[in-house]
């Protein structure tokens, strides 16, 4: 494994026409976004076996994927060509993964295809032009999430969610298919409608194009399961392409992907109109935030598993100039492949070289080779996606998440439900949602337990959990599990005065610990200002334990320490305690010294 920096400079020698080394500056500027300047001069040759077997597999898997994909977008087959070239070349540029490759993607497909199938109602043309228009706009929407650093709202979709709408788009995504192997034409594009269709109409199946699709499902499983490092895709397609050229299977019914104009892919500005913007604008940010999730996703992974860092807001950078690219060459939306990904890393691929020459491959297959894909059967278009996807239906997947949080898997079997209900863009919804109320209910109802001393430490934890912790009498200890901001402040003082009531003894002391919670924000301050207050009119001093730098900052501009007189705000609570029943002033607050 090489071991070199992605985002390391340049070092540029200056010549003495640049005595004041301007193009050093230039380039010392452009490098952390553009990180290929920075790795590629120091390429080293021995790499390049490992890169260019890499290339020549991903481009043998890619270009029959990303025709198959284009078919399931709704597209002629030869822009999934086009992708294959465009996608990867321009994200060589920006990338900061070695194995990530992005191009034609299964959720993105079939996606913009439920979206665009109304919007363009029934015109082929408009239909191409708002399918570049749509990957054009996913692509300056990832620009601005860049410009903005707005990388970290990825974040906010929860595993659980992740996981349900996969499953529930892979199987979107293999109904969609079945009809074409069936040889039925006219399915409706809902899944369950679908479903019924194909049940009432099974006995119009075409029995060659059954037996096309099954026999090359089952051809490439066995190659992928015996010879895994062999190109199963590409060896079933050229197979199928020559037994169906010497054969009569067209004229059985099994169709075939026809002519594919050759020529590489020519820029092009999308026909549409302003009003477009509205129609496609919602479907665009649907498919940016997919996309995104499954990039970064599939970068970590794989810097993870060889041990180096990837910038997710670079990527970010990466995924939308290669969306535009994409868009103005006459492609679709993009996003990153888990299939190809994969592929590229079995193969051994050790910098983003390998993508690159992925799609100086495919250029010669749409400049020479086009003609040859003329008898490819749709069923085995169909089959190739049918493979890519099945292991996103992981059912054990719940069951995981049921073994670990209960409460989660009902999040992934809504999500997985509304994608199967509303379609693909109704199930990114639901689960952005989802996520969003899971992060704010979270935080709005914290679990704020008693604290007691761990016998024999100077230690406090939660007495629900272990009772044998020690409560001192007259002392009440309530520690916050989140942020203390507006949503909760108010959760926090019911608490305490509800602990308080229960108590058996009259309280003479509270302590709020406050070192699970990060943050504080001024309406949790003024609460905390509320409650001293009220306690003193009691008798009862307040102190707060364990408080972080920034909550420190607040909790000081907001008056508090004033109230409560020389005490430190980051003081453990078995300290609190020590002082407050000896009544010393070993905590003393120190204005500009406290750390």
């Amino acid at each position: 494994m090489p071991h070199f920096l992605i985002d390391k400079q340049i070092p540029v020698r200056r010549t003495m026409n640049d005595g004041t080394g301007s193009v050093s500056k230039v380039l010392s500027r452009i490098t952390p976004y553009i990180p290929v300047l920075s790795w590629l001069p120091k390429y080293d040759r021995k790499w390049l076996r490992f890169d260019l077997l890499a290339g020549l597999t991903l481009a043998a898997f890619a270009i029959p994927d990303g025709m198959a994909y284009a078919s399931l977008a709704g597209l002629p087959p030869q822009y999934g060509l086009y992708v294959s070239i465009v996608a990867p070349l321009v994200y060589f540029f920006f990338a900061t993964s070695r194995q990530a490759v992005v191009g034609a993607s299964s959720s993105e497909a079939i996606l913009l295809a439920s979206v665009l199938a109304v919007i363009a109602a029934g015109d082929p043309y408009r239909y191409i032009m708002l399918a570049s228009y749509t990957a054009i706009l996913v692509g300056v929407i990832a620009i601005f999430a860049w410009l903005f650093r707005l990388g970290f709202l990825v974040n906010l979709i929860s595993g659980p969610v992740l996981k349900g709408f996969l499953v529930g788009t892979g199987l979107v995504i293999i109904m969609s298919q079945i009809p074409k192997i069936l040889g039925i034409a006219g399915a409706p594009s809902d899944f369950f409608a679908k479903a019924v269709y194909i049940l009432q109409n099974l006995e119009y199946a075409n029995l060659y194009s059954v037996a096309v699709g099954i026999t090359g499902l089952i051809i490439l499983l066995i190659l992928e399961k015996k010879v895994p490092r062999l190109p199963g895709s590409l060896v079933l397609v050229i197979g199928a392409i020559i037994v169906t050229s010497f054969s009569s299977l067209p004229e059985k019914g099994v169709e075939i992907v026809g002519a594919v104009p050759s020529g590489l892919p020519c820029f092009a500005v999308p026909d549409v109109g302003i009003g477009d913007f509205s129609l496609v604008f919602p479907l665009a940010l649907a498919l940016f935030l997919l996309s995104y999730v499954e990039l970064t996703t599939i970068a970590r992974t794989y810097a993870k598993t060889h041990n180096y860092e990837i910038k997710t807001d670079q990527e970010l950078l990466a995924l939308g100039a290669s969306s535009i690219g994409t868009g103005f060459f006459q492609g679709f939306p993009i996003a990153g492949s888990f299939s190809k990904s994969a592929v590229n890393d079995r193969a051994g691929a050790l910098t983003p070289f390998s993508g690159a020459l992925a799609g100086l491959v495919a250029i010669l297959v749409v400049l020479f080779f086009t003609g040859f894909l003329y008898y490819l059967p749709e069923p085995i278009l169909a089959v190739l996606i049918i493979a890519a996807v099945i292991s996103m239906v992981d059912f054990r997947g719940f069951l995981r998440i049921w073994s670990v949080n209960k409460y989660e898997v009902y999040i992934a079997l809504i999500t997985f439900v509304g994608v199967l209900i509303f379609g693909i863009l109704g199930g990114v919804i639901i689960g952005v949602f989802l996520s969003l109320i899971g992060i704010l209910y979270n935080i709005s109802f914290p679990y704020m337990p008693v604290e007691g001393r761990i016998p024999g430490t100077t230690l406090y934890g939660d007495v629900t959990r272990k009772p044998a912790k020690e409560e001192t009498a007259g002392i009440l200890v309530v520690r916050v599990d989140a942020p203390l901001i507006f949503a909760n402040s108010h959760m926090l003082l019911a608490r305490v005065k509800h602990l308080m009531q229960q108590q058996a003894v009259t309280i003479r002391l509270v302590i709020i610990d406050l070192s699970p919670s990060p943050i504080i924000d001024v309406t949790a301050a003024d609460m905390i200002n509320d409650l001293n207050n009220e306690l003193l009119t009691q008798g009862i001093t307040l102190r707060i334990a364990n408080a972080s730098g920034k909550v420190r900052d607040v909790l000081r501009a907001s008056g508090i320490t004033e109230k409560m007189g020389a005490v430190r705000l980051d003081s453990s609570v078995y300290d609190i305690i020590k002082a407050w029943k000896s009544d010393e002033q070993d905590l003393t607050y120190y204005s500009s010294g406290e750390l």
